[in-house]
């Protein structure tokens, strides 16, 4: 986190430059699309419960995610998870399997991440490598970590292989077994789910980053890579609330030659940070919206 601040102080004046040449339409239309990816995602979660033995309804899908996930903000990134299972307990799903939908949810959507990854990973090998980047570090140690995580995230993709390791948590917890194996077409539809999460996560920053270079298909898919890796490594920066520092360093990486004639590392740091505010915003309303039906549905019922 530290490296970052410094980085943004070093480069701040075109970091500055970048942001006033943020279209206000461009990030408008970011926001939008980052929270239709927050509910992708939420649905992924959904469709966990659902292969889980729970129908959760859309509205309470929402609530549960939407809210849930402004715990990843406090450092330590157990604390979302620990707020998606009490909000899941309070919609009518027990405890153990809300906290099974979140493993099984989170699992899938790592898998699905890491194939979408794959589109940036050229260009992330490359910042690796060089010798005169000062996020190489940062990259080898995203690369790492993605190269541990994907035999992991295929072997637990599969129906089989996810079905004993749900009964043995079961086991663990003492609950009763589920009455079904999962299924291929639910777990098709927690990774499709995640997909597209992270595909709207990705134009999101395609979005911000067209308005300062017009990066095309290419740069479109540059961006979808590179951000579902971005995430899926903050997830594991334990101490940062949300990753902060981590996404960006990858981002910085991924995006920085591809942005040379707009500025380089200071365009790219400008997009990066531009990126974790409209993030934060999103958060903050789809929280609210989510929120806000609750409360109304909790008003007619009453």
């Amino acid at each position: 986190m530290a490296g970052i601040a410094w980085s943004i102080v070093s480069q701040w004046p075109k970091v500055r430059e970048t942001w006033l040449g943020l279209a206000w339409e461009s990030v408008a239309l970011s926001v939008l699309f980052a929270l239709a990816g927050m509910f992708a995602n939420s649905m992924a979660w959904r469709a966990a419960a659902r292969d889980l033995e729970h129908r959760i309804s859309v509205p309470a899908a929402l609530q549960i995610c939407m809210v849930g996930q402004l715990g990843k903000y406090i450092p330590g990134s157990v604390w979302a998870y620990v707020l998606q299972v009490e909000l899941g307990k309070r919609a009518g799903l027990p405890r153990a399997r809300a906290f099974l939908a979140t493993l099984v949810s989170l699992g899938l959507t790592v898998a699905a991440a890491l194939a979408l990854g794959l589109l940036s990973l050229p260009q992330l090998l490359s910042a690796a490598e060089s010798t005169d980047s000062d996020y190489a570090g940062s990259v080898k140690v995203a690369l790492i970590i993605v190269a541990v995580l994907v035999p992991i995230a295929i072997i637990c993709s599969i129906p089989a292989v996810l079905t004993r390791l749900v009964q043995l948590v079961l086991k663990v917890l003492r609950r009763p077994p589920l009455q079904h194996s999962l299924t291929f077409p639910g777990v098709g539809r927690v990774i499709g789910w995640s997909a597209l999460g992270y595909t709207l996560f990705g134009v999101h920053l395609w979005l911000l980053t067209n308005a300062q270079a017009a990066p095309g298909a290419k740069g479109l898919l540059l961006c979808v890579g590179a951000f579902a890796i971005a995430m899926i490594v903050g997830m594991f920066a334990f101490l940062s609330p949300s990753g902060l520092g981590v996404r960006e360093a990858v981002l910085v990486a991924a995006m920085a030659p591809f942005l040379a004639d707009a500025g380089g590392v200071g365009a790219a740091m400008g997009i990066a940070v531009a990126s974790r505010l409209v993030f934060t915003a999103a958060d903050l309303l789809g929280a609210g919206a989510a929120a806000l039906a609750a409360k109304r549905t909790l008003a007619k019922t009453a």
